[in-house]
């Protein structure tokens, strides 16, 4: 860290406070009078700031608040240099945002040692991997033992925890000097006195160190004292904070296995828990880990075209979603890692499933929809994902990993968010690919699909107006694949439009199975960008209608924000085809993507459905009110139905009714049903029962 620059903000003791980084091999970059030091500090690569408040209090208590949230933020420190006469003023200070302090008056020796007080604190709070820790600077430097002595005085006040560091009784606050040798030997009592002595007769601070067994266990302790003078310019007082050092060079080791960038795990740490897992083995079938590795495109043109700290607090942003996901889905029994450069890895330990991680990797893929925000400009990033399940054989965990970039390397020759799962390295990648493309292929071709339908109700009448149809498979290998992992499969096979087809055929087929009081519900069936390039698209779904029966008036194709914009001319002359088929279209997922009023007035869209993101927080969230009722006043202009997603409370409901919502979908009415299984639910929930009841009836 020596070799980052300290960012100098010193409007009275400029060139002293220079001079004394530089003599100790400080590079420092000086804030001038005319310079904003908040867009300095930003630009900078420096992590830690010091602020010369000497002379100057309330200026640079000034200056300090205005730095410490951007300091927080960079996870670096921000040192405070204090009068001897201001030394009352710390609590002032800490508030203002400062990490540190050092009260003149000083050298340049003293003043390197406060620095390199700071950079351990850093370096803790990065080895520690919490982003939480940064917030915990201040409230760490102020639970440090600390001691006071007062000139004349027979007693040392010791802070409480010093009384706990020393065993002593809670409620104690004073210490006879004469005591003291009760907790130290002769031997580091000398020690202490001839380190004291010159400091107090240079009348400098400075620090002092000595060893102190801590039950039973050899500490090393560094005191950085303090002299606080009185009026004529004589120490009146001696004051320390108390820095156990020990601590510190376990946490030194704690940080060889932590990125220091993110506070993940690193490589280092993911081989040595990995290689545990696996000795250990796993009874009872089942993968022992599963290593789903993740790399970040682009990440090289960014550096080049934004510089270095750019790219590392880009770094740092998709660190931050990782982790947040790996929160929200509560998962446990996993390990986060950067393993360097833009390569991110999840492991998974048993019991787990390898459906779990495929379903974990599509989440994943999902934080890349979004834009990072980065120094105000908005940057757009695609990820890659290898999966790869451990064998019973394996003993090491560079054989995982091995695999895992394997598929990760298979990934990338797919396209934007695309996943390659691993699956035995008893055979090559063709056959691998293969055996789950035909197995997809013959289900979808002989209608043994599972969809599922999920009702959509009208609030109006609170009947069940329509449903969607929701694909998903029971393999005997990864259990339940969802639709994203069955599309992504059948495209990589070449036969995404014709699975496509299948689903339309299937669903169409089974929806003319329902009973007549069903006779007017809608059957909402997603279609892909793929589906819309096809130029047999309309002829496909013609053929497929007469086929199987199904009306016309009563289908519904969902098409995402993407899908639509490709080729607006064409997608439009496409819809109105449909139209005149009386096929009705809803945008999918709105809220999530384009979100363009210009290419909504432009086709004929008869339902716009709200992302259930949007939903999931409109209770909270004010910005996210004023999102939907936006949306829903420029679909009634464009005489479209809205339908919320993801609704899940009656409070969710009340407020997307109060809106303006036409329709709602989610588990405050159903989850997805079976085929066989809807038709009951409709009618109980035409007789008026709950949800709940129709449910679990």
């Amino acid at each position: 860290m020596n070799r980052t620059p300290i960012l100098l903000l010193s409007p009275r003791y400029q060139r002293e406070a220079r001079a004394n980084l530089e003599q100790v091999g400080r590079d420092v970059r000086i804030v001038a009078a005319n310079e904003d030091p908040v867009r300095v500090y930003r630009n900078a690569s420096a992590f830690i700031a010091i602020v010369d408040a000497r002379g100057a209090l309330e200026l640079g208590l000034e200056h300090t608040r205005a730095l410490s949230s951007l300091v927080l933020e960079r996870r670096g420190g921000l040192l405070v240099l204090l009068s001897r006469n201001d030394a009352k003023a710390l609590p002032r200070v800490f508030d203002a945002g400062a990490t540190h302090y050092l009260i003149s008056p000083f050298g340049p020796e003293q003043l390197h040692t406060a620095l390199r007080f700071v950079e351990r604190a850093i370096q803790r709070m990065r080895a520690s991997g919490a982003d939480a820790a940064v917030a915990d600077i201040q409230t760490q430097l102020r639970r440090s033992p600390r001691w006071r002595w007062e000139r004349g005085d027979t007693d040392l006040w010791v802070s409480l925890e010093l009384a706990e560091l020393l065993g002593l009784p809670t409620a104690t606050s004073r210490v006879p000097l004469k005591d003291l040798k009760s907790f130290l030997s002769a031997a580091d009592m000398l020690r202490i006195r001839n380190q004291l002595r010159p400091l107090l007769s240079a009348r400098v601070s400075g620090s002092i160190d000595h060893r102190m067994d801590i039950l039973g266990e050899p500490h090393r302790f560094i005191h950085h004292v303090q002299l606080l003078m009185d009026e004529a310019g004589e120490t009146c007082a001696v004051a320390a904070t108390i820095e156990d050092v020990t601590e510190a060079a376990k946490q030194q080791r704690v940080s060889l296995h932590y990125d220091a960038l993110t506070g993940l795990a690193n490589l280092n740490n993911v081989r040595v828990r990995l290689d545990d897992i696996l000795r250990d083995g796993r009874e009872g079938g089942g993968p022992a880990a599963i290593a789903v590795l993740i790399g970040i495109s682009r990440l090289d043109q960014i550096n080049a075209a934004h510089g270095r700290e750019f790219a590392d607090n880009l770094i740092q942003a998709v660190a931050r979603r990782l982790k947040r996901l790996v929160e929200e889905r509560n998962l446990t029994q996993v390990i986060a890692a950067r393993l360097g450069g833009a390569e991110f890895a999840i492991v998974f330990s048993a019991p787990t499933t390898l459906n779990q991680a495929v379903f974990f990797s599509q989440l994943a893929a999902k934080i890349f929809d979004r834009p990072f925000i980065v120094e105000g400009k908005a940057i757009h990033l695609a990820c890659r994902i290898g999966i790869a399940p451990s064998e019973p054989a394996m003993q090491a965990a560079d054989e995982l990993l091995h695999i895992a970039s394997s598929a990760l390397a298979a990934a990338k020759e797919l396209g934007p968010n695309a996943f390659q799962v691993y699956l035995s390295e008893h055979e090559d990648d063709a056959v691998r690919l293969a055996n789950l493309e035909q197995t997809v292929r013959d289900v979808s071709r002989a209608r043994q699909l599972d969809i599922r339908y999920q009702p959509q109700v009208d609030v109006a009448t609170n009947a069940i107006a329509g449903v969607e149809a929701l694909v998903r498979m029971e393999h005997p290998i990864y259990g339940t694949l969802p639709a994203e992992t069955l599309l992504a499969t059948a495209e990589r096979g070449e036969f995404g439009i014709e699975f496509g087809r299948n689903i339309m055929r299937q669903a169409c087929a089974e929806a003319t199975q329902w009973p007549e009081e069903m006779a007017k519900v809608r059957l909402s069936v997603n279609v892909t960008a793929a589906d819309m390039r096809d130029p047999e698209f309309v002829s496909g779904l013609v053929d497929i209608l007469e086929e199987t029966g199904f009306p016309s008036n009563r289908l519904t194709l969902e098409i995402t924000e993407g899908g639509l914009v490709e080729d607006l001319a064409r997608t439009a002359g496409m819809l109105d085809v449909l139209k005149e088929r009386r096929i009705c279209v809803a945008i999918d997922d709105f809220g999530t993507g384009y979100s363009s009023l210009a290419y909504l007035k432009s086709l004929p869209l008869d339902f716009l459905k709200i992302d259930k993101t949007i939903a999931a927080d409109i209770v909270g969230e004010s910005r996210d009110k004023i999102i939907v009722r936006g949306v829903v006043d420029m679909a009634r202009s464009l005489d479209m139905t809205v339908i919320a997603e993801g609704v899940e409370t009656e409070a969710q409901l009340e407020l997307l009714i109060r809106e303006g919502c036409n329709w709602y979908q989610g588990f405050l009415c159903a989850g997805a049903l079976s085929s066989s299984e809807l038709p009951q639910f409709f009618r109980q929930w035409a007789g008026g029962r709950s949800a709940r009841e129709a449910v679990h009836a």
